[in-house]
């Protein structure tokens, strides 16, 4: 009869212990399973429109090539029902190529590309967009001219003011003047202001992790 009790003892034991096994086991599976249902994958098609704002002036009497510069989203991006960069999100960029207004015939010249979007939790996504291509165009041979006249000019107003001046100093006083001319009417820099909006577009698909 001990023998039998006993026997019975070790049979029920040993079932607790397999339910209890096999109860662990099938909660980490679950786990896994849920864990990898959590991660989703969206892809962001080529072309496809972003809205920004700046955060930065962008100014080509300021900036060199090769500087970045801040800017906000206007709008949030969805994919497929899922927001994918939400409204106001941080977004950077770059400038490729920035040319400073001369004072006569050199105009002044801007490339920019978006590059960065941030998601929710801080990380920043990689982009790809179109480049945005500025260039003021340059004086014409007769405003040159006429900017670079202002030396002539001003040799006979300095001629007519100082009575006992020679024409030498009168030369000299008119270029000053014509420089001061070129430099209030030749340099014609691109600025972009804080709040300025501007709208991107991908240049390629984006897959982003959700």
């Amino acid at each position: 009869m001990l023998k039998l009790v006993g026997s019975l003892f070790l049979s029920i034991a040993g079932a607790i212990c397999i339910a209890s096994c096999d109860t662990g086991s099938t909660t980490e599976i679950d786990a896994t399973v849920s864990n990898a249902t959590v991660s989703r994958h969206v892809t962001m098609a080529a072309n496809t429109p972003i809205d920004i704002t700046l955060v930065d002036s962008i100014d080509t009497d300021v900036q060199v090539t090769g500087d970045r510069f801040r800017a906000r989203l206007n709008r949030p991006i969805v994919v497929d029902g899922y927001t994918v960069f939400v409204d106001g999100a941080g977004a950077r960029g770059v400038l490729n190529k920035v040319v400073e207004s001369g004072h006569l015939k050199t105009p002044a010249e801007l490339n920019f590309t978006l590059t960065e979007i941030q998601i929710e939790g801080g990380r920043w996504v990689s982009v790809g967009t179109n480049t945005i291509l500025e260039k003021k165009a340059s004086h014409t041979n007769r405003e040159v001219a006429m900017i670079g006249g202002g030396a002539i000019v001003g040799g006979i107003i300095g001629k007519v003011i100082d009575k006992q001046g020679s024409t030498e100093i009168g030369a000299v006083t008119g270029a000053a003047v014509g420089l001061g001319l070129a430099a209030a009417t030749g340099k014609q820099d691109i600025f972009h202001g804080v709040g300025t909006q501007i709208t991107f577009f991908s240049s390629q698909s984006t897959r982003v992790s959700l």
